[in-house]
């Protein structure tokens, strides 16, 4: 009975050594650190150069008549904004419409003779010669119409775009020749903005992500810009020039005759470098290391040579990481190599308040 009681003992102290072993094996599987972990990824270098500039309209013009004459009408100011195809000013026609009249009353004219020719011709009773000298003068005569008919239609001046009226040059009554400025206008639906760049931009231009520009007096604004064209051969000082423009939208401030500052944004190839969160570098004895994340859930110490950041939470990696690894960001100083550890899900949009 004794030795029963001995036996049963010894394996009741077998069972619960063994009970405290595979406890503390859960319990160090329950208590591994939590880690939050990042991707290393390929560094797209971005670079940016500053160019400075003036806005101009697309297009100026001085409106005038093609015909001569005193001035009847004006029904713009400067400062207006017009459409295109409104009258800007219109010209006494009374001259103009008594020419249309005896165009069309000699065309009138001549058209019933050459339809009695024509039908004489046709009979043989009149020589083709005949013939054709009043097709001809029947021609001229309507090509006269014609132009008194364009003249009476140049005596009312349109805008021929839609743009703003920057200047008025006569007032009504006065006698104008054809050819001489009425009022000048600008066209504002584009803006356009030009940069000297120098040849390095120039040859890489396919390698800009955008371009955009800012003023000085209307702040937190970024105004995109669009290439439209560039001159193949550069200046006196080597740069060659780009043609931007900016298509404005309502309630832009924009306008011609500002300075600006264009931004030049371009990419460039960082063959071999990687670029990783900042939190993900500790230092240690004057060197960078991180801390890799294994397949088999534990934390590695690797140092790496790291270069400029990329951003206010970036760096880039010269050496050391490959694009694809896992480092751990956060908590760098309290891991130890070989640590088993589990990684910090990322909160789904779904499940507020992780109760799922």
């Amino acid at each position: 009975m004794k030795r029963l009681t001995i036996i049963s003992l010894f394996l009741f102290g077998l069972l619960l050594m063994n009970s405290c072993k595979n406890s503390s094996k859960n319990e160090e599987k329950q208590y591994a650190k939590l880690v939050k972990v990042a991707t290393v990824n390929e560094m797209s270098s971005i670079g940016q150069k500053q160019f400075p500039s003036v806005v101009e309209e697309t297009e100026e013009v001085n409106l005038s008549f093609r015909v001569a004459g005193p001035i009847e009408k004006i029904y713009v100011k400067e400062g207006d904004y017009v459409e295109k195809g409104q009258i800007v000013a219109k010209m006494d026609s009374r001259d103009y419409e008594i020419q249309v009249k005896a165009a069309q009353a000699q065309v009138d004219q001549l058209r019933s003779e050459y339809k009695r020719v024509a039908e004489l011709n046709k009979r043989k009773s009149v020589a083709d010669n005949d013939y054709e000298k009043m097709k001809a003068g029947k021609e001229m005569a309507e090509a006269k119409l014609k132009n008194a008919e364009d003249q009476l239609t140049d005596t009312k001046l349109k805008a021929p775009f839609s743009g703003y009226i920057t200047k008025v040059n006569f007032e009504e009554g006065e006698l104008v020749n054809h050819g001489t400025g009425i009022a000048s206008m600008v066209d504002v639906s584009l803006l356009k903005v030009e940069i000297n760049v120098p040849a390095s931009l120039y040859v890489n231009r396919d390698s800009i992500v955008r371009f955009e520009c800012t003023q000085e007096d209307i702040p937190n604004v970024v105004f995109p810009l669009t290439l439209y064209g560039n001159n193949i051969k550069a200046n006196n000082s080597g740069l060659y020039k780009l043609y931007l423009y900016y298509s404005p939208t309502t309630g832009s401030q924009l306008a011609p005759g500002m300075n600006v500052s264009v931004s030049v944004v371009y990419s460039t190839t960082n063959q071999g470098q990687v670029s990783i969160p900042v939190t993900a570098i500790y230092t240690k004895d004057n060197e960078d290391y991180v801390w890799i994340l294994n397949t088999d859930s534990t934390v590695a110490q690797r140092k790496v040579v790291v270069g400029s950041k990329v951003c206010d939470a970036c760096i880039n990696v010269i050496d050391g990481l490959e694009t694809g690894e896992q480092v751990v960001v956060g908590g760098l100083n309290l891991l130890k190599p070989g640590e088993r550890v589990r990684i910090v899900k990322p909160k789904s949009p779904t499940n507020v308040g992780d109760l799922l």
